[in-house]
């Protein structure tokens, strides 16, 4: 019996797990990465891999899919000033930041 209900409990967990994969999307407006529309790039984010965030770029978003230390960094490259993000991903404006890593 104990066996049946770690595995229906391991099957309801599933889904949550594969629906939290790490994701970095850039977007033209601050409006459109709100409403997820018109995206100009997606990335599916590898840990400790440095991402430019294009020119073009006004807003992104960023979901850590269970990694931790997600930073933004006001060089490219991942140089420059660095400053932490939150690891519940959300909407941001691109404002000084110019490249994104996650750990």
């Amino acid at each position: 019996m104990k066996t049946q209900i770690l595995l229906f409990v391991a099957a309801a967990l599933v889904p949550s797990v594969l629906a939290d994969a790490p994701k970095l999307n850039q977007y033209g407006s601050l409006e459109d990465c709100r409403n997820d529309k018109n995206i100009l790039y997606h990335a599916a984010p590898v840990s400790g891999r440095c991402y430019n965030i294009d020119n073009a770029t006004a807003a992104f978003f960023w979901n850590t899919g269970g990694m931790l230390n997600p930073r933004v960094f006001t060089g490219s490259d991942c140089n420059g000033i660095e400053d932490p993000l939150s690891t519940n991903g959300r909407c941001m404006e691109k404002g000084q930041y110019n490249s994104y890593r996650c750990s």
